[in-house]
C-alpha cells in the first residue's frame, strides 16, 4: 500500500490564542490587541497549508508542486524565500542547491554556492525536477526535468489561476525590460477555480539583510499587499472554492528569527497575519518561563500565529509541542 502523502503535503495551521491572566502563580501573557484579533478573524479555521506545495507528488517548491496544491484545495501555498544576486525573491528551502538541482553538472565549479551568489537567469538554467524522479521513481514524470526555480511573482500568479508560458522545449518564456526580467503567463487550463493565499517564510534572514522590506515592496507591486485594504488587487473567485486570495488575509509571513519578526512588523504598516516559528530542537529542554517569554515576544511584535517546531525522522514529520505547552496556549486562548 502506498504510504500517505499527507505528512509531505500539509501541516495544520496553529491559530492563536492568548489573553492576559492575572492569577498570582502565573506570569502574565500579553493580551492581543484589537487589531490582532481582527486579523485573526480573517484567517479561515482550520486552514490547510501546502508545505512547499507538495513534497510527495511533485518536486518541492516548483510550478508543478504549487499548481497541484492549488487544485487540491490548500488554503495557503507555503514557501521559503531567498534573494538572488540581482535582487529577485525566489522560492528555495536549502542553503545550497545540490540536493534539489543539477548545479553540480551545470556549474560544477560553483556547486556549493548559495542562492545569493547566482543571478535569476543563471538559476533559470538549473533543472529543479530531475532529482525528484531519481529519488521517487514511482512518482516520476519526464516533465519534471523541465521545471525551473520559481519567483515570488510566479507563486502569486499560480495562486491566481495562471501558469508560466513555455516554449516547445518547455523553457520559460520571459523578456527583459530596462534590465528587469518579466515572465509571461497564461491562464492555466488545469485550473479548477481555487484561489489560495501565500504563506511565506523569510529563510535565513541574516544572509539577506532587508529581505523583509523587499517582500513588502514586491507584494505591493503585485497587488497582494497595500497599506489600505481597499487598494488590494481584486482577484476573481468562484463560489464553493477556496477564496482566501481575495481577502485581507491573502498573505501570511513567518520566521524563526526574532530579529526578522521585528523587521516584518516594521515593514508592514497594516498588520497582516504573522507567525512566529519556535525553534526547539529535539534535545532542548525548554521550561515554562522561557516558553511564555517567546509567546510574549510574538504578541508584542504583532504575531497572531505560533508555529511549534517539528522534526523529521524516516521521512515523517513529528511534533515537538509538549502537552504542557499545548495546555499553556489553550488556557490563554479565551
Amino acid at each position: 500500500m502506498q504510504k500517505s502523502f499527507l505528512p509531505y503535503v500539509i501541516f495544520a495551521i496553529c491559530i492563536l490564542f492568548l489573553i492576559s491572566c492575572s492569577q498570582k502563580d502565573e506570569i502574565i501573557i500579553y493580551e492581543l490587541t484589537q487589531e490582532q484579533k481582527n486579523v485573526l478573524k480573517n484567517i479561515p479555521q482550520p486552514s490547510i497549508i501546502a508545505h512547499r506545495g507538495t513534497c510527495y507528488w511533485a518536486p518541492e517548491g516548483t510550478e508543478a508542486a504549487m499548481r497541484w496544491a492549488r487544485n487540491a484545495g490548500a488554503t495557503y501555498l507555503e514557501c521559503d524565500l531567498q534573494r538572488t544576486k540581482d535582487g529577485y525573491l525566489v522560492l528555495f528551502h536549502d542553503l545550497r542547491l545540490t540536493r534539489t538541482s543539477d548545479i553540480d553538472s551545470k556549474y560544477p565549479e560553483r556547486k556549493n554556492v548559495a542562492i545569493s551568489d547566482l543571478t535569476l537567469e543563471e538559476l533559470f538554467k538549473l533543472d529543479m525536477g530531475s532529482w525528484f524522479n531519481y529519488t521517487y521513481p514511482s512518482n516520476a514524470r519526464s516533465s519534471f526535468s523541465k521545471l525551473d526555480i520559481l519567483t515570488l511573482e510566479d507563486l502569486t500568479m499560480i495562486a491566481e489561476g495562471y501558469r508560466i508560458q513555455r516554449d516547445t522545449f518547455q523553457k520559460r518564456i520571459y523578456k527583459k525590460i530596462n534590465g528587469r526580467i518579466i515572465t509571461l503567463y497564461e491562464p492555466d487550463p488545469a485550473d479548477n477555480g481555487n484561489r489560495p493565499g501565500i504563506y511565506t517564510e523569510t529563510k535565513e534572514p541574516d544572509l539577506y539583510p532587508g529581505i523583509e522590506l523587499d517582500l513588502k515592496k514586491e507584494l505591493e507591486r503585485l497587488g497582494w499587499y497595500a497599506d489600505n485594504v481597499s487598494n488590494l488587487k481584486s482577484i476573481k473567485t468562484k463560489p464553493g472554492h477556496i477564496y482566501i486570495a481575495n481577502t485581507p488575509a491573502r498573505i501570511v509571513v513567518q520566521t524563526f528569527s526574532q530579529a526578522s519578526l521585528k523587521k516584518l512588523r516594521q515593514s508592514f504598516p497594516r498588520l497582516i497575519p504573522m507567525c512566529y516559528l519556535i525553534g526547539i530542537a529535539a534535545k532542548d529542554n525548554v521550561n515554562k518561563e522561557t516558553y511564555e517569554k517567546w509567546i510574549n515576544f510574538a504578541i508584542e511584535q504583532g504575531a497572531v500565529i505560533i508555529g511549534p517546531s517539528i522534526y523529521e525522522k524516516d521521512g515523517l514529520l513529528g511534533d515537538l509541542l509538549k502537552p504542557w505547552m499545548y495546555d499553556l496556549i489553550k488556557k490563554k486562548a479565551y
